[in-house]
């Protein structure tokens, strides 16, 4: 039954190709209308549930002439940086047909190609099913994904992402400093304590600030450096501030291969995708335990199998060293 099926989500945003943000949060009050009431949609669900769509490389989500807009991306195959036999997870647009679909090209090669579902369906039940693909060689997966019509880099996303990704500096050279500190909007400030954008308004510098538009109702990040100003994007701007600050937030267990970002300062999204295409996995919510050393926060998001060496790559790139630790 399709109001069941986790996948559900995914196959509307891959039929519509293109939608608005509103007809995004429609969709997901209609297909999780069947859910608890205390599970019930709220701005910051649906927001975390596309970023665990971006970070899965299911969809992108920008701004086009003053509303955001999701798009889905087209149907491929990308490895997973692991050793051993090839494995592959599905990424981009899919229909109630599509594990059909794959089933019957697996079949077709004797045995050679393995398929293995995994479900993280998350507490709305609409994050699609995590579906990977093992092969006995490069040749059957090229076969594979020859009779399918699907792209499939033989370099697994993972390390393109970490080389091709620029820096924390780098990003903060294309900024514009030349916003001033007073033009009557309604602001809040960025609290590198609770991680949150509170109206207790602060004069310290470095600053990150929300600001209304009042015209387009829209949000609108600036961060202050030396008294002035440039706009920037949300995620990007809390590590800015973080790292100008000098604070560190993130937690890693090298032996485990897991990686803990605070809930409430996610990764930029190429950054969230490096991590999250390692397992093919969605990140969990991980509560109940203080990971780094002076900051508070217990609510986490985790992410599975990312091996050091792209793991501390990519944190650099946000200007984090994290926190070596245990993390069951």
């Amino acid at each position: 039954m399709l109001s069941a099926d986790p996948n559900r989500l995914l196959f509307v945003i891959s039929s519509r190709v293109k939608m608005r943000w509103a007809d995004y949060c429609n969709a997901i009050d209609f297909l999780s209308a069947n859910k608890l009431s205390e599970e019930r949609t709220t701005k910051m669900a649906t927001s975390g549930l596309l970023q665990c769509f971006e970070a899965l490389g299911h969809c992108d989500a920008y701004y086009e002439q003053g509303q955001s807009i999701i798009t889905v991306s087209p149907a491929s195959l990308c490895r997973l940086p692991r050793a051993g036999l090839p494995v592959a997870v599905l990424a981009g647009a899919r229909c109630p047909k599509t594990q059909e679909q794959l089933a019957k090209a697996a079949n077709a090669q004797s045995g050679s190609i393995q398929i293995i579902t995994e479900r993280y369906p998350g507490p709305l039940g609409l994050l699609p099913d995590t579906i990977k693909i093992q092969s006995e060689s490069d040749a059957a997966l090229a076969a594979f994904t020859e009779k399918l019509g699907l792209r499939c880099p033989k370099i697994p996303p993972a390390w393109t992402f970490v080389n091709w990704c620029g820096t924390l500096l780098e990003y903060e050279k294309t900024l514009d400093y030349r916003i001033t500190e007073n033009f009557g909007w309604t602001r809040s400030d960025f609290c590198v304590n609770t991680h949150m954008f509170l109206r207790t308004r602060s004069d310290s510098l470095p600053r990150l600030s929300k600001y209304l538009n009042p015209t387009t109702k829209l949000p609108v990040y600036v961060f202050f450096r030396d008294g002035s100003g440039a706009e920037v994007d949300r995620n990007w701007g809390r590590y800015l501030n973080l790292n100008a600050r000098g604070i560190k937030v993130v937690a890693y267990d090298e032996r485990r291969y897991r990686l803990c970002i605070p809930v409430r300062i996610p990764l930029p999204s190429v950054i969230s995708r490096t991590v999250c295409l390692c397992s093919g996995k969605p990140p969990v919510h991980k509560s109940g335990e203080a990971l780094v050393p002076g900051c508070a926060c217990a609510d986490w998001l985790m992410y599975e199998d990312v091996p050091p060496q792209i793991a501390l790559v990519a944190l650099s790139k946000v200007g984090q060293i994290p926190a070596r630790v245990e993390i069951r």
